[in-house]
């Protein structure tokens, strides 16, 4: 069996039927999107997701391990890496999922319930039009989604932050009009309304990077969006057409109940509970 099998029946394994019967919609406040009874928000971003300028926690952590504390029955994986570019996340995404990169990345994103991009400011350097760096976004997404969904069976939602502005000259022009395509791009099922873009230009330490207060300022806008946007959009990407707290494509698959009918068996307690 070759890398590329080996890892795809790891990762069959690890999102196989073995996941405890728990109802799905909410772990901890967050949506249980692929109803494994766990939750778990995974971020892909550059140095300012990794938290370079963070000097409270060690120039590292950021909004993220703010955002983790504020959700302790969920598990946070930063994947910022100090100069991402989306083109080079394409590649790391395809060889991921070919089993010759790094197979963390592939089994990470096939376990998220919801997978967030925080990146893209730094292509910025190729002097490409922003429209470029949105179609290779969408590019990323998809491919993200299409390789879970042929591993595990479900689509997992992924959510584009607008960006936090810039200093920089001409990289902030630019940036705003990356945020105003994703703005008018955004939808239930690609959202990218995470507004990052409301942190104020006072708070960034260097050009691009916040400082701690800053990153403070960051997980409230993330905690915010996780608790009160989150849930409306998966409520749209998750169908639960009978209001009993499962999810209609993993009711009859994982659970033996219809998707139809909130109480299957007619003991009085919904499917859920």
């Amino acid at each position: 069996m070759d890398r590329s099998s080996l890892l795809l029946a790891s990762l069959v394994a690890l999102m196989g039927l073995t996941a405890p019967a728990t109802a799905c919609p909410k772990v901890g406040g967050i949506p249980d999107l692929n109803c494994d009874g766990a939750a778990k928000v995974l971020i892909l971003g550059d140095s300012l997701v990794y938290g370079i300028g963070d000097t409270a926690n060690g120039n590292k952590g950021g909004y993220v391990l703010r955002a983790a504390r504020a959700f302790p029955s969920a598990t946070f994986l930063n994947h910022g890496i100090g100069g991402r570019r989306v083109s080079r996340t394409i590649t790391d995404i395809e060889v991921a999922f070919a089993g010759a990169g790094d197979s963390n990345l592939a089994v990470d994103l096939a376990e998220a319930d919801v997978i967030f991009f925080d990146f893209g400011r730094n292509d910025w350097w190729e002097r490409k039009p922003a429209i470029a760096t949105w179609r290779n976004l969408k590019r990323a997404r998809e491919l993200i989604q299409s390789n879970v969904t042929r591993i595990t069976g479900h689509t997992p939602l992924v959510v584009t932050a607008q960006m936090a502005l810039a200093n920089r000259t001409g990289q902030g022009t630019w940036v705003v009009e990356l945020n105003t395509l994703l703005a008018q791009k955004s939808t239930s099922s690609a959202p990218a309304d995470l507004r990052f873009n409301a942190l104020s230009k006072k708070l960034l330490g260097d050009q691009v990077h916040p400082i701690s207060k800053g990153y403070t300022v960051l997980a409230k806008i993330f905690s915010n969006y996780l608790s009160s946007t989150l849930p409306k959009h998966a409520a749209q990407f998750r169908k639960d057409s009978d209001s009993d707290g499962l999810y209609d494509e993993y009711e009859r698959e994982r659970f033996g109940t219809d998707p139809s009918v909130a109480d299957t068996d007619g003991d009085g307690i919904r499917d859920g509970e």
